[in-house]
């Protein structure tokens, strides 16, 4: 959710409890105040009542001709009280109907006498006055409140348009771009700030990234030269003459770390480009048959471990990959699997629209699965291994939203390893 959407969601939970009790305690007043008037009204015709009463007392029990809403009658007992209002309710010839209404009682007494005075009046219209002036007040509250949130809405759309802006700034901005990025300027102090923030952060970015890309390359070129010159002279020298058994093995070793220094090497200047997403040409490539030509390059190497392949190939879209990263990916899962494989047992390949799978026989992991794609993990009975393998594995998938899993079958013996397009 946007923040612009989710700052009005909020006014808007905000604005309708208020809302809720504005209206409850809105019509509280007007109810207390309406019958604050009654009551004042009452007591007013009270007054006038007395006054009638101490100059005219009745003959009879009940005044004729008096008010319907006044009714006197004599008592032969009680002294004068004070005011009593009632709410209670009365018949109402003109609506022909119970309504509710507000009654006064009071004693009096004027002589030897003594009345009992009750007043009624009926508030049924000052409650529908009070009802449409509630609905009408509330109605315009709303409409107040509806507006005020449209307009915080406008003023904090124009108030957050250079954030917006840094944001598609930063959707475009890479590190390896042509130009550095010059986020938009504000008037606004914390803007201001953050585009400031970022512009210095974008410059320190950029300068580490081409001093790392700078060391990384002068790494794949500097420390390849003296390993393969190393290796040169190690052939010459195991071509001298004089040299025993112990010599010539000791030359061969030597070779065989060279050559896994320099595999070493590859790898982690592989890594460190990765990690600076310095592949950035994409190709479309075909992932079956770019499987079918790594499987090509090891046909020998089957051939003389006597390891049977079955492979289920369909041709699926085209991916669009780093062509040589896409090659190194592949390669690194079906060489793992050759190089584990058991002699004279199979391998199963299967490549899919959605997924690649590759099965060999073996024994189980000599270390914790979970620590399989870790770097320099490996099995310590294969001198050659780099341990970086399935490392650049995991780094490669990562890098175009690959899932790479793996699981092993203890009753076939046989580790699987599929990749989730």
């Amino acid at each position: 959710m946007k923040l612009l959407h989710k700052t009005t969601l909020y006014l808007l939970l905000a604005a309708f409890p208020i809302a809720l009790g504005g209206v409850f305690l809105l019509n509280m007043y007007i109810h207390r105040d309406m019958l604050h008037e009654i009551d004042e009204l009452l007591a007013s015709e009270l007054v006038q009542v007395k006054e009638q009463l101490h100059q005219h007392p009745p003959v009879a029990t009940d005044l004729p001709g008096w008010d319907p809403n006044i009714r006197i009658t004599r008592t032969t007992s009680g002294q004068p009280t004070t005011i009593i209002y009632i709410d209670t309710v009365a018949f109402n010839l003109q609506e022909r109907e119970r309504s509710p209404v507000r009654m006064l009682r009071s004693i009096y007494a004027v002589g030897s006498q003594t009345y009992v005075i009750s007043l009624q009046q009926s508030y049924l219209e000052f409650d529908e006055i009070a009802s449409v002036v509630s609905v009408g007040v509330i109605v315009c509250f709303l409409i107040v409140v509806l507006l005020l949130v449209g307009a915080d809405v406008l003023v904090t759309r124009r108030i957050w348009q250079p954030f917006y802006g840094i944001i598609r700034q930063l959707q475009q901005y890479r590190v390896d771009g042509p130009e550095e990025a010059e986020f938009p300027a504000s008037n606004v102090a914390e803007f201001k700030l953050l585009t400031q923030s970022l512009n210095e952060m974008s410059r320190r970015t950029r300068h580490q990234y081409a001093q790392q890309k700078q060391f990384t390359d002068n790494a794949s070129h500097e420390m390849q030269t003296p390993l393969s010159v190393l290796s040169f002279e190690l052939d010459l020298l195991q071509q001298s003459a004089g040299l025993d058994g112990t010599d010539l093995n000791r030359i061969q070793r030597s070779q065989q770390e060279i050559k896994r220094l320099s595999a070493i090497n590859q790898s982690l200047l592989l890594l460190a480009k990765i990690d600076n997403h310095q592949f950035t040409h994409h190709d479309a490539v075909n992932i079956g048959e770019l499987v079918n030509q790594i499987l090509a390059n090891y046909s020998d190497y089957m051939a003389h471990k006597g390891i049977s392949i079955t492979r289920l190939i369909k041709e699926g879209p085209p991916r669009n990959l780093n062509r040589q990263l896409a090659d190194v990916f592949f390669s690194n899962l079906i060489k793992n699997a050759v190089r584990h494989a058991d002699a004279g047992s199979s391998i199963f390949v299967q490549v899919g629209s959605t997924s690649f799978i590759i099965t060999n026989e073996g024994d189980p992991l000599p270390f914790p699965e979970d620590q399989l794609f870790r770097r320099f993990v490996r099995n310590q009975a294969l001198s050659q291994s780099t341990g970086l393998g399935l490392a650049l594995v995991k780094e490669i998938g990562a890098q175009y939203g690959m899932t790479v899993k793996y699981d092993y079958v203890s009753s076939m013996r046989r580790h699987m390893f599929q990749v989730d397009f």
